[in-house]
């Protein structure tokens, strides 16, 4: 299990709104999901709206993932991973990206999103690659996951959007398929279906034949993502909402 599986697939779009109380999220949020390797579990990922923050002298949205493997897989991989997304207020664009990846591939990277000059500069320990240019409205891979709940979704329609993890930007397409109703431990949910291209992943996706991610979210105005499901060369691996407040 490696972040490559979770945080390149989450559409981000155009403009949303200019004030919390606008948003599907809000600061206080909490979102955890159980992970399995196929019949196996895993381990747990959070998502976390933190307080407001200063980036550059100017309030930004804070968005945390944490990634941490389960006692059984620690035996053979352990995963103590975190990620870090920066949004400007308005919700507009990205102004900041951290990601610490724990493991024998230990990094610790750093995007910084200058938009005065419309490019974003990545670092990994220090190491600086030279910038590259993006289109505005560009967000990182985690702030993406909440710019998909601004979206209005309808089944049989194809979405695009500009996303950036700092080594290289492309615009994403994803397919939402139809409306769904899915079955949870927590019960049914009335959900929309949506596929990404992923022809444009990286790590696991590029090593696999026929990759593909499946993710079912909330039909409701919050637009929740309650399962995720990757399948790549190692298997099955599935992401399902166990708590939300």
């Amino acid at each position: 299990m490696t972040l490559d599986l979770l945080f390149l697939f989450f559409p981000a779009g155009s403009e949303a709104g200019t004030a919390e109380n606008k948003l599907p999220f809000y600061v206080g949020e909490a979102l955890t999901y159980n992970v399995r390797w196929e019949m196996i579990r895993a381990g747990k990922v959070d998502f976390l709206v933190r307080p407001f923050t200063i980036i550059d002298g100017k309030k930004a949205w804070h968005f945390d993932l944490k990634v941490r493997s389960n006692r059984y897989i620690d035996m053979f991989y352990k995963i103590r991973d975190r990620i870090e997304g920066f949004a400007d207020e308005g919700f507009t664009k990205s102004l900041l990206y951290q990601k610490t990846q724990s493991g024998k591939d230990k990094k610790q990277i750093k995007v910084v999103f200058d938009w005065e000059h419309s490019n974003a500069t990545y670092s990994n320990f220090g190491s600086r690659r030279d910038p590259i240019k993006i289109p505005a409205h560009t967000f990182d891979p985690i702030s993406s996951f909440y710019m998909m709940r601004t979206l209005d979704f309808k089944e049989k329609q194809t979405l695009s959007f500009p996303i950036t993890d700092g080594k290289k930007q492309f615009l994403q397409k994803v397919h939402i398929k139809e409306r769904q109703t899915l079955d949870l431990s927590s019960g049914k949910v009335d959900t929309f279906l949506f596929v990404p291209e992923v022809n444009h992943f990286s790590g696991v996706f590029k090593r696999s034949e026929n990759p593909t991610v499946r993710v079912w979210v909330t039909a409701d105005e919050k637009k929740i993502p309650v399962r995720i499901k990757v399948k790549v060369f190692i298997g099955s691996v599935i992401f399902d909402l166990v708590s939300e407040y």
